[in-house]
């Protein structure tokens, strides 16, 4: 029986983002399993990655040896001291009394740390440097991986998902585990070609349920009914990762046909590069987008989703901007829910004041200058409070075990605020119904998050407007301070 050693270190850094990423971070996210206990994932259902690499490999007669498993919500650059710990903690895990036949990890593909702008290159390079280059290691990556060299030249096979909202990453996971099986049975011989892409994609444009992205990720997978091909997939690239290798890729492989392999990659990227305009983040403002929810409201729509994309934990915002709330607040239209505000100062002061009372609060845009101005609440009725934690609802990592810290709930006006202690992305009503609240019976649910949460509003709703207020995840990319990215690069030098 082959023996493959199973991990995750999953991380999407902003070289934006005010403070380091610590390990406290990785432990407070309920996402932090060592050796054996990492097959917990599998017994809570949950679907992703490292699940789908787990299950299928062990249907397929493999032995599984998991060796570590770590998740932090997106934050900033990883600390040198906690990328040292997510290392040893790693490399500790891995029994190496028996003979390792392959390696199949789960990495992000943006991680970045004090000590390396490559963070998945780092452990691909010593896990090479620990075990030789002849053993197969099969990773899979997120599909706003920055796909750099030293990936590509240590990997046997790279498989980036396809999807954003990245609803297929436990099918992703699959098949990873299905190719790596293949490898070790002497079926499959693959070959791999990446072929990148002198762009960065705003987050605002990478929804593949959508144009242009619904048009690529079809092409990638036509590619993949051509014979001889076992994956093809567009990496977007993670642009608020501020680093040399910063960008966009193809990236196609196939079995022992490495000619097929580049001439798909070089077609794809070709069709994407004609298409770059189309890739130009248009968002309205948040005036404007208020605006336009009125007038759905007044054409009788039922419920309208607003989302914040500037603002968005998963792309390493503080979560604290106060711009589209602020609007809300001043409209005050009835029947309307906003959240989450990640505000640990304003949730110990709420909870000390006890559900029930009044208290006067200033809420959010205390991290950094770049969200809007803290908001002075006047008798803000504390209406519940909660832990915050729960398993995901939404299709997108599904039982994912979450943890928003201590939560309130707080009503001004027409408006019910969610806010919380820990930064992570709304991607579902999980937390608004924790708190008591029903996003069915509201007019108007807005939410920080930039594309997750459709996987599970679009069915609640045809009305989702996105606004794109001052802050570090802007689909207006010319307007961050970038030092390292490649130049010239689309779209910042048209």
């Amino acid at each position: 029986m082959n023996r493959i050693v199973v991990g995750e270190i999953m991380h999407e850094s902003s070289s934006f983002a005010k403070f380091l990423t610590e390990e406290e971070n990785f432990r407070r996210t309920l996402m932090w399993y060592e050796k054996e206990d990492v097959w917990k994932l599998c017994e809570i259902g949950m679907k992703d990655y490292l699940t789908g690499i787990m299950e299928t490999g062990k249907d397929r007669g493999l032995e599984i040896s998991p060796c570590f498993c770590a998740f932090a919500s997106p934050s900033g650059v990883i600390s040198a001291a906690c990328f040292e710990s997510l290392k040893k903690h790693f490399f500790d895990g891995i029994d190496n009394e028996k003979q390792i036949d392959g390696f199949c990890l789960a990495l992000h593909g943006a991680g970045v740390s004090e000590c390396t702008p490559d963070v998945e290159g780092s452990i691909l390079e010593e896990l090479c440097s620990r075990y030789g280059r002849n053993i197969p290691l099969v990773m899979t990556l997120d599909p706003h991986a920055n796909i750099t060299y030293k990936m590509t030249e240590l990997a046997t096979v790279l498989i980036p998902s396809k999807l954003y909202p990245h609803t297929d990453t436990y099918e992703t996971g699959r098949k990873a585990a299905d190719i790596l099986h293949g490898i070790l049975e002497g079926k499959v011989h693959p070959t791999m070609h990446v072929e990148r892409i002198e762009m960065l994609i705003p987050i605002t444009k990478g929804c593949t349920y959508e144009e242009p992205m619904k048009s690529v990720i079809e092409k990638c997978m036509q590619a993949e009914q051509i014979e001889g091909v076992l994956d093809c997939s567009f990496a977007q690239g993670f642009p608020y990762s501020d680093i040399e290798e910063c960008g966009a890729a193809v990236v196609v492989t196939t079995d022992n046909k490495p000619e097929l392999a580049r001439k798909i990659a070089v077609e794809i990227a070709g069709y994407i590069i004609e298409r770059k305009r189309d890739f130009i983040s248009d968002c309205l403002t948040v005036t404007e987008g208020v605006d336009k929810a009125e007038q759905f409201l007044c054409g009788k729509a039922e419920m309208v989703v607003m989302n914040e994309v500037s603002d968005n934990p998963g792309a390493g915002t503080p979560g604290d901007g106060t711009y589209l709330l602020r609007e809300l607040i001043k409209r005050d239209i009835g029947k309307t829910c906003c959240g989450a505000v990640i505000d640990k100062e304003a949730v110990e002061q709420a909870v000390a004041s006890g559900a029930g009372t009044t208290v006067d609060i200033r809420l959010g845009g205390k991290t950094d200058d770049m969200h809007g101005e803290p908001i002075e609440l006047k008798n803000a009725y504390v209406k519940s409070i909660c832990d915050g934690k729960y398993n995901l609802l939404s299709a997108m990592t599904h039982d994912q075990p979450v943890n928003f810290g201590t939560c309130v709930r707080l009503t001004v006006g027409n408006v019910d605020i969610v806010v919380a202690s820990n930064g992570f992305q709304v991607m579902d009503d999980g937390l608004f119904s924790l708190l008591g609240i029903n996003v069915k019976e509201y007019k108007i649910v807005a939410v920080k998050s930039a594309q997750h949460f459709k996987a599970y509003f679009k069915n609640m709703t045809k009305h989702i407007i996105t606004v794109d207020s001052p802050g570090i995840s802007t689909g207006r990319l010319e307007e961050l301070p970038f030092r390292h990215i490649p130049r010239p690069i689309f779209p910042i030098d048209m």
